[in-house]
């Protein structure tokens, strides 16, 4: 019950429709009183069976007639056409009722989708470790969209069918309480076997959304890695996997149906029972003088009208159920708090020269997990340097922590003199310019790619940004130039372009520091070459942090960190660090074998 508060919560923040909605409801429950209510003189004035013997006690329509002055000869015509009147009025504003529940639908789903979205990229990097894309795909779209069947729908239903219930009732208790009273006696069987069929579709459908999600992430995983899957002729293990995912989510949906559909049938049985009991009681009543067959007849109406209401409402109970269930997913996001945020005092990074101290850092992902320890880093304004070691060794975790991707658990990181924790992560990434060692690219043009976020930047800047990343040539002697899309994740360019675009998407920022996270990986020679050449021409006016497994790349470094094991083993230049027995001069012998045969 707390949770279907919570989506009418929801619902409620769209005041105007909702009370649009409300409003037309009241006007549906209205017209089903009226035609229910058209039954009495239907068969007591057109049908007189016993009509001196036998007062009316709905006296509503009664009341109408007479102060029209509409005799009997006249209700021939009359009330057909109040039947006709009633049930057009009952569409509608069953038309609008429905209409607005489901703008408010809409309206809600947008909004719950909108502060998901929001949430999730806010997030910082751990939570995504721990979490598959797919999963997070399954609650931004599957999820959402069992919102919008609760809140359009079912949540409108229950409404509208209850404001109709309500009205019938009344109907019920003013044409004879007594009858009411014995259908009443019915009634409470119905509800401990509906708050069981409630427990368990709310439980199947977190199941259910859970084996929709790992179908999401095998989705993700096969078609973001098939070059992988087509190069190991994996097709068929992975279609087996994927069998198996929908076949688990199958069987969910089934046991579903199963406990969904035996609601219905159910409610019919109640429902047999409580004509029984009516057939029973109401003859008798009849019989005693109390009723009219007319009224009798206004009864019989009522309740078989309260039939296809209650059977809508066990059907939006279910569903309900199902968003109640998605919404505790979606809650699981929305209430996650994000490991780096902005301190309480925090205020704007002022413009830097770029003097990056690392003073006795260290990171752990967990107690058992020591990734870095007693770092201590002094990068001066303009200097480059490079961080080189065996993969695993901690280099990426650097800086990471540079750019507060995670925070370090000892030690601070300071530039400038200023502690980064306590300036806000927005300037402090506009300072930083990052090429990753995992190039993104974005499904659209080269020049949106290399102004990433810029809505209004002069076409001027851009090409200056990609001529310094060695990149305007081969744009140039594309089919549309700068307005060539990339594909999905670049996938129309090579390596070096696509690593050359993310070069001159850093340098757009003009940042006063710079780092360059395996920036000439997997290049061949020509690329890398070209990088090499791009490197030159924009580290000399900014602190340049380089990481690099060719050590080709980092001969001209000011500086040169050798890290292994989460620790510095060795500083120096290029020329220092060959000229000692230590870990570099191994990994450069490894990579340049020729070189030390002409030494020896």
């Amino acid at each position: 019950m707390k949770e279907i508060l919570q989506l009418l919560r929801l619902s409620f923040r769209e005041k105007r429709l909702i009370l649009l909605s409300l409003a037309a409801n009241l006007f549906v429950a209205l017209f089903t009183y009226l035609f229910v209510n058209l039954v009495q003189p239907i068969i007591d004035k057109l049908f007189p069976l016993a009509p001196d013997k036998i007062p009316s006690k709905t006296r509503l329509l009664d009341v109408f007639f007479e102060r029209l002055h509409v005799s009997d000869a006249d209700l021939r015509w009359v009330l057909p056409l109040l039947v006709i009147i009633v049930i057009a009025g009952k569409g509608l504003f069953t038309y609008f009722s429905t209409f607005f529940m489901k703008a408010v639908g809409h309206k809600v789903v947008k909004r719950v989708r909108d502060d998901l979205y929001a949430r999730l990229i806010q997030q910082s990097a751990g939570f995504f470790d721990r979490r598959s894309t797919g999963e997070l795909m399954s609650r931004l779209t599957n999820d959402v969209d069992k919102i919008q069947q609760a809140v359009s729908g079912s949540l409108g239903d229950l409404v509208e069918e209850v404001f109709i219930l309500i009205a019938l009732l009344v109907t019920v208790f003013v044409i004879d309480w007594h009858l009411a009273l014995a259908l009443f006696i019915v009634a409470p069987l119905a509800i401990v076997p509906l708050a069981a069929f409630s427990r368990q579709l709310k439980k199947k459908s977190l199941q259910g959304q859970t084996r929709m999600a790992r179908i999401y992430e095998l989705l993700h995983e096969t078609i973001a890695g098939h070059r992988i899957v087509k190069a190991f002729t994996n097709e068929e293990f992975e279609i087996k996997r994927f069998v198996q995912a929908t076949y688990s989510y199958y069987k969910t949906n089934i046991k579903l149906a199963r406990i969904g559909s035996m609601a219905s049938p159910f409610m019919e049985f109640i429902g047999g029972i409580a004509g029984a009991f009516i057939l029973y009681f109401g003859t008798s009543r009849i019989a005693q003088g109390h009723i009219s067959p007319g009224d009798f007849g206004a009864f019989v109406m009522a309740v078989f009208s309260m039939y296809m209401p209650i059977r809508r409402l066990s059907r939006a109970n279910n569903q309900v159920q199902q968003g109640v269930a998605s919404w505790e997913r979606i809650k699981e996001i929305l209430n996650a708090v994000p490991q780096i945020q902005d301190p309480l005092l925090a205020y704007p990074l002022p413009p830097v020269k770029g003097r990056v101290r690392f003073e006795g850092v260290a990171f752990r992902y967990s107690p058992d997990r020591p990734v870095l320890e007693g770092i201590d880093i002094a990068i001066e304004p303009t200097e480059t340097v490079a961080l080189v070691g065996l993969s695993g060794a901690g280099k990426t975790t650097i800086v990471n922590l540079l750019t507060r991707f995670y925070d370090p658990t000892d030690g601070r990181i300071t530039i400038d003199g200023i502690d980064i924790r306590e300036v806000t992560l927005a300037s402090l990434r506009a300072r930083i310019g990052l090429v990753s060692q995992d190039i993104v690219l974005f499904n659209d043009t080269i020049r949106n790619n290399i102004a990433y976020g810029m809505s209004e930047v002069a076409s001027e800047r851009v090409e200056s940004a990609a001529r310094a990343a060695e990149a305007h040539g081969f744009i140039c002697d594309l089919p549309k130039g700068y307005d060539t899309p990339v594909g999905e994740r670049g996938g129309l360019l090579s390596t070096g372009q696509k690593q050359r675009l993310a070069i001159a998407r850093a340098l757009l920022k003009d940042p006063p520091i710079l780092v360059l996270d395996e920036a000439t990986s997997a290049l061949d020679s020509e690329s890398e070459s070209l990088i090499q050449k791009a490197l030159a021409n924009i580290r000399h006016s900014r602190t340049t942090i380089i990481i690099a497994h060719r050590l080709s790349t980092v001969r001209s470094a000011d500086k040169i960190l050798v890290i292994d094991k989460g620790t510095i083993v060795e500083r120096g230049t290029h020329e220092e660090l060959c000229a000692r027995d230590g870990l570099y001069r191994k990994l450069y012998d490894l990579q340049f074998p020729e070189d030390e045969e002409i030494a020896r």
